[in-house]
């Protein structure tokens, strides 16, 4: 009996050996996780957790566990470079994050290099896909020349035949949003009374509000980050001046109503419209009920592009054939089905206009 059991141990042992281990499979997280978009680093990282946790609730992948490693890329083009290469090494499949396009687009070159599937929630510079980096980017974010297009037709809706200003503050994104919302206003025959950049980071911008004041305009379109905008809004509150405030979506970080505190009210942007009414959003709500955690859209993305990642995986083989998965077949996610045209962009996507009312900001009607 004894010396049976012996063979039957030997067997079973040759026949595991044989057997080809099971291996987690690795997502990766990136995004700002400190400094003024920590919050954004931490609503793309709490959506990944929480829908990779559904997802080993349900199996993983092919009953592979999915775990993740989070690294932080400081909104800044070197540190992306840098934490892609990290997650190279550490073997993932698939990296969700990146919301700075300074990050996203050398982190993208690095992913795309080494044949690894990149889902952006949040990166908006229409270079993260225009310049074909590689068959596996995509972004569940709206392009920000669409968010020119929302601004231009906004413009068009409430101020047709009202003199507009447009400023920026230099930057690529700045800069590009309110020349396009303004070229598109212009074309409709809007008024465009000024466009003036003006110094970011600077405490005052009394020199901007004069330029502004002097040129007797209805509305102000801002191309400009949280900091700034609050700067710029607290001034135009201070002289009394009788203008609509409009900017882009980092006017939707709580940075921008703590510093501008009662100058917020009233202050248009757009955000990406995210739909977290669908019944498939139920469990994901009552986590963040749990985690004490506000539902965010970028939280929301990350989850849905976490969901897309985790089916183009389970669905493909390598990077060609989950990349063929995203852009025929789609995937099924918390704010519905969503799919990418050719060039690898959110084909739901769109934008809508939301305003400061009290603590929180409301759709507009």
């Amino acid at each position: 009996m004894g010396a049976r059991l012996h063979v039957l141990l030997v067997a079973a042992l040759a026949v595991a050996s044989l057997s080809p281990a099971r291996a987690d499979v690795t997502i990766g997280i990136a995004g700002p996780m400190a400094g003024s978009f920590a919050d954004v680093g931490r609503d793309i990282r709490a959506g990944v957790e929480i829908a990779v946790a559904a997802a080993n609730a349900r199996g993983g992948i092919k009953g592979e566990t999915i775990r993740t490693v989070a690294v932080d890329d400081k909104c800044e083009a070197e540190t992306g470079a840098a934490v892609a290469n990290q997650l190279i090494g550490k073997g993932v499949r698939a990296v969700i994050g990146h919301a700075c396009t300074a990050a996203a687009l050398p982190a993208a070159r690095v992913y795309g290099q080494n044949g690894v599937l990149f889902l952006s929630p949040a990166a908006t510079n229409p270079r993260l896909t225009d310049e074909n980096i590689g068959p596996g980017v995509f972004r569940l974010a709206i392009r920000s020349d669409r968010e020119g297009q929302a601004i231009a037709a906004y413009l068009g809706d409430r101020f047709k035949g009202k003199r507009v200003a447009f400023v920026h503050d230099g930057s690529v994104y700045g800069q590009g949003l309110v020349e396009e919302a303004g070229k598109l206003f212009a074309q409709a025959g809007g008024a465009v009374a000024m466009t003036e950049a003006f110094t970011p980071g600077e405490k005052s911008q009394n020199n901007l509000i004069g330029k502004i004041q002097d040129a007797a305009v209805s509305a102000v379109v801002m191309g400009a980050l949280q900091a700034d905008a609050a700067v710029i809004a607290g001034e135009v509150k201070a002289r009394g001046l009788n203008v609509a405030l409009i900017g882009n979506e980092a006017l939707a970080l709580a940075e921008f109503k703590a510093l501008a505190g009662d100058a917020a009210e009233g202050t248009v942007f757009f955000l990406p419209f995210v739909d977290k009414s669908r019944p498939e959003a139920v469990d994901l709500l009552l986590s963040l009920e749990e985690r004490q955690l506000m539902p965010t859209n970028t939280l929301f993305t990350a989850h849905a592009a976490t969901e897309a990642a985790i089916a183009a995986l389970a669905n493909g083989g390598d990077l060609a054939a989950e990349a063929a998965f995203l852009r025929q077949s789609g995937a099924a996610t918390v704010i519905g089905k969503v799919s990418f045209d050719g060039k690898g962009d959110w084909r739901e996507a769109a934008y809508k206009p939301q305003v400061w009312r009290g603590d929180a900001f409301v759709p507009l009607p």
